[in-house]
C-alpha cells in the first residue's frame, strides 16, 4: 500500500507532466491582480494562478527593528485538480514548473509593495503585478 504522502507526490506528477505533454508554450504576458484573484493560463488543461495575498514582515513605520524584513507574496498553482503553492519575493528568483510549458514567472521589476504603516496596522490590499516569460 502506498503511503499518502508518496500518492500525493505521483498524483501532482502525473497532473504536472500531463500539463506538459501539450506542445504550445504559454503565451509571455503581464497581469495584474488584486488578492483572491486568479488567471486561467490554459483553461482547457485546468491551468490557473490565483493570487491568494501577501505576508509582510518589514518593520512598521513606528519602530526599530533589527532586519527590514520583506513581503512574500503568495500563489497557487492548479493544474486539473492538483494545486501547489509557490512564493515571489521582490529580488529573488522567479518561479519554475513544468505545467508552465518552459515559462517562468517573475514579479514585475516596477512592483512596490504599499507602505507598512504604524505597527497595528496593515495596507488595506497587496496587489502585485507579475510577468511571465518564456526561457
Amino acid at each position: 500500500m502506498r503511503s499518502l504522502p508518496r500518492a500525493l507526490c505521483t498524483g501532482l506528477t502525473a497532473a504536472l507532466l500531463a500539463a506538459c505533454a501539450a506542445p504550445e508554450r504559454l503565451p509571455e504576458a503581464r497581469y495584474s491582480l488584486v488578492e483572491h484573484q486568479a488567471v486561467n493560463l490554459a483553461p482547457e488543461q485546468g491551468l490557473s494562478i490565483t493570487y491568494e495575498g501577501a505576508d509582510d514582515s518589514r518593520c512598521p513605520d513606528n519602530a526599530r527593528c533589527t532586519r527590514a524584513g520583506q513581503v512574500s507574496y503568495r500563489f497557487t498553482l492548479r493544474v486539473g485538480g492538483i494545486a501547489q503553492a509557490f512564493w515571489l519575493v521582490p529580488g529573488k528568483p522567479g518561479y519554475t514548473s513544468p505545467a508552465l510549458r518552459g515559462s517562468r514567472i517573475e514579479l514585475d521589476r516596477g512592483l512596490t509593495a504599499p507602505a507598512r504603516g504604524m505597527s497595528n496596522e496593515r495596507p488595506a490590499s497587496y496587489p502585485v503585478v507579475f510577468n511571465m516569460y518564456n526561457h
